[in-house]
C-alpha cells in the first residue's frame, strides 16, 4: 500500500483499534533516554575499558528461545570453566548487556568463568514473574548445552546488579526450591524489597538521586510487579529465608538509594545465625560505580572482592 494511497489511513486505523497506553509511552521515552546516546557528543567523559578485556574475551550471541543472550568465554581455557549467568540493572523496564559489557567482560577474564548475560523480557510488556521465568530459560539451555560452552553444569553462580541482582537473587530462590541450589551469589547494588519507601537511605537519597530517582523506581516498580505480590519473595527477596540463600557476596556504595536494603537484609540474617552472607559496603560510592572502567578505585576493590569470593567456591580455569 502506497503513501497516497492509503497507508495513514491504515496506521490511523491500526491505532485506534490498539491505543498505546501511558505506561507504554513512558516506557518508550525512558529507553529512548536510557538506552540511546544522549551523551554521545562528549567523547572521552568515561575511561575505556581495557584493552585486554577485548583482547582475552571472546563475545557472540545466541538466541534461546527468542531471549537473547550475550555469551563472554575466556579466550584460553584448559578444561570446563564455572557457569556464571548475569543479569542486567535498569529497573526491569530499560537496558540491555550492552549496558553491563564492561562487567560482565570483567567477571569473565578475572575469574576465567563463561558468562551468560540475558536479555529477559522487559516490563511493561512482561510483567512478574515474566523476567524470571526468561532468565530460568536461559539457565536451562546453558547447562543442557553444556559441552558447546565449555562449561562445568554442576559450577552454577549466579549474578545481576540494581534490577539484575533482584532477578538473581530469585533464581537463587528458585534453584534452592528445585533441589540445585547454585554455587553461589553476586549481588551489586541489589534491588530486595519492592516497599522501597520503608528505607531512610531510599527516602534520603532517591528523590534527587544520580543515577535514578524516585519517580524513576515509582514507575518502575508499577510497571513490573502489582501490588499484591510486593511481598511474593521472589519480587522482594528480603522477604525470604536467609538460610535458604547460598554464599552470597553483596556489593553497594553507602550514597546508593537501596542500600539500607541490603543492610537490612544482612542484619536479618546475622540474626538468623546465617553467615554465608557476605556485605561489603563502600563509603560515598553512587550506584553503579562498579559499571566504569578505571573512574573509580572502588571498582577495582569490588572485582578484586568478588574473585576471592569466587575462587573460595569453585577451582576455575
Amino acid at each position: 500500500m502506497t503513501e497516497s494511497g492509503g497507508e495513514p489511513l491504515f496506521r490511523l486505523l491500526r491505532q485506534i483499534r490498539r491505543p498505546v497506553t501511558l505506561r507504554e509511552i513512558v516506557a518508550r521515552c525512558l529507553r529512548h533516554v536510557y538506552m540511546g546516546d544522549p551523551f554521545g557528543s562528549e567523547e572521552g567523559c568515561v575511561p575505556p575499558p581495557p584493552p585486554h578485556l577485548f583482547d582475552q574475551v571472546v563475545v557472540r550471541e545466541v538466541d534461546v528461545t527468542g531471549i537473547r543472550c550475550v555469551i563472554y568465554s575466556p579466550k584460553e581455557c584448559s578444561k570446563q570453566s564455572a557457569l556464571l549467568l548475569y543479569m542486567h540493572g535498569g529497573g526491569f523496564v530499560v537496558a540491555s548487556s550492552e549496558d553491563s559489557d564492561y562487567i560482565t567482560r570483567m567477571l569473565c577474564h578475572s575469574n576465567s568463568v563463561v558468562v551468560v548475560s540475558i536479555n529477559y523480557a522487559m516490563a511493561p510488556e512482561s510483567m512478574f514473574p515474566g523476567a524470571i521465568d526468561d532468565c530460568m530459560k536461559a539457565m536451562d539451555w546453558a547447562i543442557a548445552n553444556s559441552c558447546e560452552l565449555g562449561i562445568d553444569p554442576e559450577n552454577i553462580f549466579i549474578a545481576g546488579d540494581s534490577a539484575g541482582g533482584n532477578l538473581a537473587a530469585a533464581m537463587g530462590l528458585k534453584l534452592q526450591e528445585r533441589g540445585t541450589p547454585a554455587q553461589g551469589l553476586v549481588l551489586l547494588a541489589p534491588w530486595l524489597d519492592m516497599n522501597l519507601e520503608q528505607y531512610d537511605s531510599y527516602n534520603r537519597l532517591a528523590p534527587d538521586g544520580i543515577v535514578y530517582d524516585a519517580a524513576f523506581m515509582g514507575y518502575a516498580r508499577a510497571a513490573y510487579v502489582r501490588f499484591e505480590d510486593w511481598a511474593n519473595p521472589l519480587a522482594s527477596p528480603t522477604f525470604s529465608d536467609p538460610s535458604k540463600w547460598p554464599p552470597t557476596i553483596i556489593l553497594v556504595g553507602d550514597d546508593d538509594p537501596l542500600v539500607d536494603q541490603s543492610t537490612g537484609f544482612k542484619d536479618r540474617a546475622n540474626v538468623a545465625g546465617c553467615n554465608q552472607i557476605e556485605l561489603i559496603l563502600y563509603p560515598g560510592m553512587p550506584h553503579c560505580f562498579y559499571s566504569f572502567a578505571n573512574l573509580f578505585d572502588e571498582e577495582q576493590d569490588c572485582y578484586q572482592r568478588i574473585a576471592a569470593f569466587l575462587s573460595h567456591l569453585v577451582e576455575v580455569c
